[in-house]
């Protein structure tokens, strides 16, 4: 039965190479695909040098500080980029839109900025064709155009009908098709895998990231060669066939997502940053405010700090108040500010959550999931690295107001300068890509999507060849 499936196969591969058009619309394919790999690849490549660019010379422009007053190195401030994984040049996901540098300063925190979808002109704004969105969109289409008629023809002209007759069992007629439209597809993805592993070897989870990904990709197309096949068998008319396919394709890949991300959006709105900002600041004059010599809080403080030190006046301090005071005002803003993040990061969460919960009806964005956190490009991602250069932006503060209140003449505060060596050992920890396991609810509830994107077209074609 093997060699009959692959007879069969060979026979469906001849006719399409026959045809002509078959054959040219895969060509089409892989050139496009190949466009979309250099581009996305230069992309990648400008996008890391322009990364490395502003990183270095950010660290040059540290290290390279005079003696100065802590405080205002405290305002100088500290940039901080995101890593970027390899197999962005696959798939960028989110990148453009939520930035890949982040400042760091005191009294703030800031969101990644330099994202290159807010900076497009209005002309500009297509997006980014990318080797993940050829497997996404544009592969279904072109095996949609390839074998829509793969079985209907053979109906309307009787050859299945001769093949049955000959003793040819269905489902080796079903298997030997499904293997001639996946294989040439799966041989792309193949070979898309190994040139990105040799791009990416040696960087971060290379080998699960990239396995995540062509297994996703594999499935997906895997599901759109049954649909394909079950939509053919079933059809009586060539025309009924194709525009039958359309239809799930335009549902499946663009109708869908688009529906519901807007849905997600609009059942859970996220808060403007100005306005998260302006929640913030009125927070922070109610918990107090430290120019304010008669505000509740900060003169508790005050007190506090000379009973600790068992003094009756700031001035008999063994250490500098105003340093004390930045401590202090840092800890109230940072706890405010992580209050927003947290809120803001909870609504992005329960948006997602949302798209989850109705993934299955969308395989394409089930796939697009898996993509982005196999790419360290996904909002678990995002988030993870804000986290980290929060952490860090939060070293940093406290060690240079410690420096302040200990190295700092407090009967002299404005003109004393602390040595440039404190800034040259200030603790700045490298960030890290997250590990996959952060994007673990998205990557399952896709696979999990995709399997049922195999098994009900898979069941439904079981069922329409047993009528036939």
């Amino acid at each position: 039965m093997t060699t009959l499936v692959w007879k069969v196969a060979c026979n469906e591969w001849r006719r399409l190479w026959h045809a002509r058009i078959p054959a040219l619309l895969l060509l089409i394919l892989v050139v496009l695909w190949s466009i979309a790999a250099l581009a996305a690849h230069h992309h990648w490549q400008d996008h890391a040098s322009t990364v490395a660019e502003v990183t270095q010379r950010s660290q040059q422009d540290w290290q390279s500080q005079p003696d100065r007053h802590p405080h205002r190195v405290s305002h100088f401030g500290d940039f901080v980029p995101k890593p970027l994984h390899p197999l962005s040049v696959i798939e960028p996901g989110i990148l453009d839109q939520s930035g890949h540098l982040v400042y760091l300063e005191a009294h703030r925190l800031n969101s990644a900025n330099f994202n290159p979808a807010t900076e497009a002109t209005s002309l500009g704004r297509f997006p980014l064709i990318t080797p993940a969105m050829i497997v996404q969109w544009w592969m279904p289409l072109f095996l949609i155009m390839i074998a829509y008629a793969t079985i209907t023809a053979e109906k309307i002209t009787g050859v299945l009908a001769f093949m049955r007759g000959n003793g040819t069992p269905l489902w080796v007629i079903v298997t030997g098709k499904w293997l001639a439209l996946f294989l040439p597809l799966f041989m792309l993805l193949c070979l898309q895998g190994v040139l990105t592993l040799g791009w990416s070897w040696g960087s971060d989870q290379a080998w699960l990231r990239l396995s995540l990904m062509l297994l996703a990709q594999a499935m997906y197309i895997a599901g759109w060669c049954l649909l394909v096949l079950t939509v053919s068998w079933f059809s009586r008319q060539l025309h009924g066939a194709l525009l039958t396919l359309l239809l799930c394709w335009v549902c499946v890949c663009i109708i869908f997502p688009r529906g519901l991300a807007n849905l997600a959006q609009t059942s859970y709105p996220t808060q403007p940053r100005t306005e998260a900002e302006h929640h913030a600041e009125v927070k922070l004059k109610a918990l107090g405010d430290s120019h304010n010599p008669d505000d509740p809080h900060f003169a508790a403080f005050k007190a506090d700090i000379l009973k600790k030190y068992q003094v009756s006046s700031v001035e008999e301090l063994p250490v500098n108040y105003h340093g004390l005071l930045m401590q202090e005002g840092e800890r109230l803003t940072t706890a405010v500010y992580r209050e927003q993040q947290a809120l803001h990061d909870a609504q992005l969460n329960r948006q997602n959550a949302s798209i989850r919960h109705w993934l299955w009806l969308t395989p394409a964005l089930a796939l697009q999931y898996v993509q982005m956190a196999s790419s360290g490009n996904d909002l678990a991602h995002h988030q993870a690295f804000i986290r980290q250069a929060e952490d860090r932006r939060y070293q940093l503060i406290t060690y240079l107001n410690q420096v302040h209140t200990m190295k700092v003449d407090p009967h002299n505060d404005h003109d004393t300068r602390v040595s440039a060596d404190f800034w040259k050992n200030a603790p700045r920890p490298a960030i890290h890509l997250a590990p996959v396991s952060v994007s673990q609810q998205s990557i399952v509830a896709a696979l999990l999507v995709l399997l049922g994107w195999i098994l009900i077209p898979g069941a439904l074609l079981t069922k329409v060849a047993k009528r036939t």
